[in-house]
């Protein structure tokens, strides 16, 4: 997931830049936007926004209580990481602000509203992925059905 992460990140902002350039390449007096992209780009980092929303839900409300459990040590970390989790959620809710209309939003504001996001999305992966893939790596997979190895 953290993966799918980044490259949308990428192929996001690539987007959004594209538009906003040909965009004001093409503003002026009785020239309107360039049609279509700007819908594109709201629909896609909507889609973005969700399942980062839902990606963190999940791990606020299923993944890190189970490891907190079995690690108590780690209880800072995932501490941190949910802490990060909202100050993202703050972030991404101001870029769904700016999203609300594309086709009259400061072009620099949203780019830089996009690039925090994913500043501090890409430094909360890697804290995460730091702290946590060791420890998700010694889960089996696939777990063992519920009973297995009692007699």
């Amino acid at each position: 997931m953290h993966d799918w992460l980044r490259g949308e990140l990428v192929h996001l902002r690539a987007e959004a830049a594209a538009h906003l350039t040909e965009r004001a390449a093409h503003q002026g007096p009785g020239r309107p936007p360039a049609p279509g992209l700007g819908l594109q780009i709201r629909r896609r980092c909507l889609e973005f926004c969700d399942a980062l929303t839902f990606h963190h839900t999940s791990e606020d409300d299923h993944v890190f209580p189970g490891i907190a459990a079995h690690h108590p040590h780690l209880r800072p970390t995932l501490e941190r990481l949910g802490t990060e989790h909202r100050a993202i959620a703050r972030i991404k809710e101001s870029l769904v602000a700016l999203l609300a209309d594309l086709a009259t939003a400061d072009p620099a504001a949203f780019l830089a509203e996009f690039d925090r996001m994913s500043g501090e999305l890409t430094t909360h992966l890697e804290y995460e992925e730091t702290w946590l893939v060791p420890v998700l790596a010694e889960v089996p997979f696939p777990p063992a059905p519920p009973g297995a190895g009692e007699r």
